[in-house]
This record gives C-alpha cells, sequence and structure tokens, in this order.
C-alpha cells in the first residue's frame, strides 16, 4: 500500500501546476472522471466538474484511489506549435476535437483552430470555421462559427449559413448501438474482464466498424491487449500507454453535453441576413468571435503569447 501512494504522489508532483483539466481513473469505478484539477493536498484530489447550463460541481478523491491522472492536451506539443506552420495548429486541433466532452481538451482545440484560420485565412478559414462549429459549446457559438465560415469561404457557398440536416450515416441507429457496445467493451478491455470485453469486440459487426468509429486506439491494439501480445502485457497488466489510449477512445465515443436538437431554437444567419431584416448585426471577426485571442499564437511558460 506504501509503495502504491509513493507512487500516486510522485505522479502527482510530476503533474504539471497548470495543467488545470484531466482525466482520472479511480480506482473499481468503470468512468473516468474528467474535469480541472482545483488542488491535491491532505491525501485528496480535488476536482471541479463541469456540468450542464455552465454549472459545476466539485469531487474529492482519495489518492489512494487514484489510479491515474491522464493528461489529454500535451503541453509539450503546444510549445512546439510554430507559426511558421498553421497546419500544425489545424492538426492537433482536429485531434482534440474528438474528445467533445474534455473542457480543456475542447476549449484548446477551439483556439488552435482559431489561430490556424488566422494564420492562414484564405486555405485553412473555411475548414478551421466548420471544425469549430461541430464542437461550438452552445447552438449560439455553432451559429456564428457556422456565419464565419461563411465569411472566409472564398466561395461564400450559401449552403454554409444555411441549417443542415444531420449527417445521416449507413444505418445510424446500429452505428449509435456500436459505440455504446464498444464504450463497454473498451471499459471491460481496461478493467480485466477479458472474456466480456473479448465477447463484445470479437463480433462481426463491431469489427469492421470499429477503426471507422473509434480514435485513439486501433482495433489491433485492443487484439493485442486481449491476446496479451502487446509489448509489456504479458503479465496480465496492460502498460499506461495503451489504458491511456483506452480511457481517450472512451471519450471521444461519449455523447456530448448538448445535442444537435438544440439547434432549433438558434435563427439560420441566412434568415438573420435577409432583405427584410433591418436589426443591425454584431460584426464577427476572428478576434472578437471567441474569448481567445488568436494573435496569440506562441505557447511559453505555460500561456499563449504572441510571437
Amino acid at each position: 500500500m506504501l509503495r502504491i501512494l509513493l507512487a500516486i504522489s510522485i505522479s502527482l508532483s510530476l503533474w504539471p501546476a497548470s495543467a488545470g483539466a484531466a482525466v482520472v481513473l479511480v480506482r473499481g469505478e468503470s468512468d473516468p472522471v474528467t474535469g480541472y484539477v482545483e488542488s491535491r493536498s491532505g491525501g485528496v484530489l480535488r476536482m471541479r466538474i463541469p456540468q450542464a447550463g455552465g454549472k459545476n460541481r466539485t469531487r474529492d478523491i482519495p489518492l489512494g484511489d487514484v489510479e491515474e491522472v491522464i493528461e489529454t492536451v500535451s503541453p509539450n506539443r503546444l510549445a512546439e506549435l510554430s507559426p511558421a506552420k498553421p497546419e500544425g495548429y489545424r492538426n492537433y486541433a482536429e485531434e482534440l476535437a474528438q474528445k467533445k466532452i474534455d473542457p480543456e481538451a475542447r476549449e484548446t482545440a477551439l483556439r488552435l483552430f482559431l489561430i490556424a484560420a488566422r494564420l492562414d485565412p484564405a486555405r485553412l478559414g473555411r475548414s478551421c470555421l466548420l471544425g469549430m462549429t461541430a464542437i461550438a459549446r452552445s447552438p449560439e457559438e455553432a451559429s456564428r462559427f457556422q456565419a464565419m465560415a461563411y465569411l472566409l469561404d472564398p466561395e461564400h457557398d450559401v449552403q454554409l449559413i444555411h441549417r443542415r440536416p444531420a449527417l445521416q450515416l449507413a444505418n445510424p441507429e446500429r452505428v449509435e448501438e456500436w459505440k455504446s457496445l464498444i464504450i463497454t467493451g473498451l471499459r471491460k478491455l481496461r478493467g480485466g474482464d477479458h472474456r466480456s470485453a473479448r465477447s463484445i469486440l470479437k463480433r462481426t459487426e463491431i469489427q469492421k466498424a470499429f477503426d471507422s468509429i473509434v480514435s485513439d486506439i486501433s482495433y489491433e491494439d485492443c487484439l493485442a491487449i486481449l491476446n496479451k501480445t502487446c509489448p509489456g502485457c504479458e503479465g496480465g497488466k496492460i502498460p499506461m500507454p495503451l489504458v491511456r489510449k483506452l480511457v481517450l477512445a472512451e471519450l471521444s465515443l461519449l455523447p456530448e453535453v448538448h445535442g444537435a436538437g438544440d439547434m432549433e431554437s438558434v435563427p439560420e444567419w441566412s434568415e438573420l441576413t435577409a432583405a427584410e431584416n433591418h436589426k443591425p448585426l454584431a460584426t464577427l471577426t476572428l478576434d472578437t468571435i471567441t474569448e481567445f485571442d488568436p494573435r496569440n499564437s506562441v505557447y511559453r511558460r505555460d500561456k499563449w503569447e504572441t510571437p
């Protein structure tokens, strides 16, 4: 027990003080805890967990129950980004955008998309704003991003400001069913219940759909864990890099805070800009469309600065 506590203490002491957001694996719980680390003292890890409607709740987790604290946004990768290579911001934003229920991953993705759009609006503006639309934190914000995508589009495609039906996948009902099954399979796998995990992950339809639905971990990685053929799996314990992949894959599959149905209450920008609508509209610019300043495009000393 002392060894476990010592390992946890070392792990947490090495955790960057400015990291803030984290995914915490709690012993005996299948669901990871996602939120912001408020403090680490008195043998307790205090988490602030965002709730619907902009509210928060606090949870104190005894350090003895903490199995792992997982970093979802890498400060090292942020520091490597350079204004000379705008695509780097866009590419990392696309990775983080998969983790929609992780508050810091979502906010960092929005910031990176925004920076890339400002650095190279002609090439990246439209696609980055559409990427931001997909992970917007509210229906109103999604509407603004969609309108900004229209303004940055060289062709000014009017379809960008018309409400579009949600993307229809083949057998959408089955896709949601598969996502739910895969989440369960990943959790069983992470928890060491290989028999249950195998019964789910070896289903024919899951094998075929897995890599097109799941990010962060491949089907081959999961099979390697099941068969104990991955490096470090020989003793039956999953190596921490693969545990991280499993958890992040779960996060990418969990539902968002708000659904597409929420958009019903938001006017289309095509309506707002109609000739008969004479109300003045707020000017949309990349510098004011979010709380992030895209001119601060270099990550130094744990904060964003101008080059």
